[in-house]
C-alpha cells in the first residue's frame, strides 16, 4: 500500500503544518531529521505499548501526531519505514549490550546477555520481524543482522576469553553457534511464551555455559 499520490510535491508545504492529523490539529514544521525521528521515537513507544502487536503504519502517524501521507513522504514506503525502525532498535540493544569494562568478566557477560534477552522483550515483534525478513532474504535486513550478529559474537568471545578460557576454534565456533540457538529460543517464545521471561533470561545465560563446557577439552 502506498501514499505517494496523495504527497504533496513541495516536502516544505507538507512539514509547515499543511497536513491535518485530526481533531484539528497539524504537524508543526520540523526539520527532516527531526522529523524522522519523532516519528521513530512513536514507533518505539507504540511498540513498548504493546509489545506483541504488529507496527502500524497508523498507529505509529497517530502517536507522532502526524498523517500516514507524511509517514511515507519521509521513510517512501512501508518496507523502508519499518527497517528504519529495525535500524534504530539494532543501534539500540548494541549499545545496551556493549560490555561494561567497570565489571568482573564473568559479570560483564552475564549482564551483557541479561540486556539483550531484555531489549528482545520490549519488542519481541521487532525482533520477530528482524529475523524473518533476514531469513526471506531481504538484503537490507539481512545485512544489518549480519552485522548485529557479528558485533555481539566478537564481544561475547572477547568476553570468554577475559574469564580464562582458551578461545580454539571450537570454542569460537560454540560460541557462534550458541547465539543462533539463543535466537531460535527467543523466536520460538514469542510465538509461544510458555515459560516466564525470568526462566527465559535464564535459559539464556546460562545456556552458554552448557554449551562451553562441551567445547572444553575434559
Amino acid at each position: 500500500m502506498t501514499y505517494a499520490s496523495s504527497v504533496p510535491r513541495d516536502p516544505d508545504s507538507v512539514d509547515a503544518g499543511s497536513v491535518d492529523v485530526g481533531g484539528g490539529q497539524r504537524a508543526g514544521r520540523l526539520r527532516p531529521e527531526e522529523r524522522r525521528t519523532q516519528i521513530l521515537q512513536a514507533a518505539r513507544r507504540v511498540l513498548e505499548a504493546d509489545p506483541h502487536q504488529e507496527l502500524s503504519v497508523e498507529l505509529v502517524a497517530a502517536e507522532a501526531g502526524v498523517s500516514p501521507a507524511l509517514l511515507f513522504h519521509y521513510f517512501g514506503s512501508k518496507k523502508k519505514f519499518q527497517y528504519a525502525v529495525i535500524e534504530a532498535a539494532a543501534a539500540e540493544v548494541m549499545l545496551r549490550t556493549a560490555p561494561d569494562l567497570s565489571l568482573p568478566p564473568d559479570e560483564q557477560l552475564r549482564s551483557g546477555i541479561r540486556a539483550f534477552v531484555r531489549a528482545v522483550l520490549e519488542a519481541p515483534q521487532l525482533y520477530r520481524a528482524t529475523l524473518l525478513m533476514s531469513a526471506a532474504g531481504d538484503p537490507a535486513v539481512r545485512a544489518l543482522h549480519s552485522e548485529l550478529r557479528q558485533v555481539f559474537s566478537r564481544w561475547v568471545i572477547a568476553a570468554v576469553a577475559q574469564r580464562g578460557i582458551e578461545v580454539t576454534p571450537v570454542v569460537e565456533l560454540a560460541c557462534y553457534g550458541w547465539q543462533g540457538y539463543v535466537e531460535q529460543t527467543m523466536l520460538t517464545w514469542i510465538d509461544n511464551p510458555t515459560v516466564s521471561p525470568a526462566e527465559l533470561e535464564h535459559l539464556c545465560e546460562h545456556s552458554l555455559d552448557a554449551i562451553l563446557t562441551t567445547a572444553r577439552p575434559s
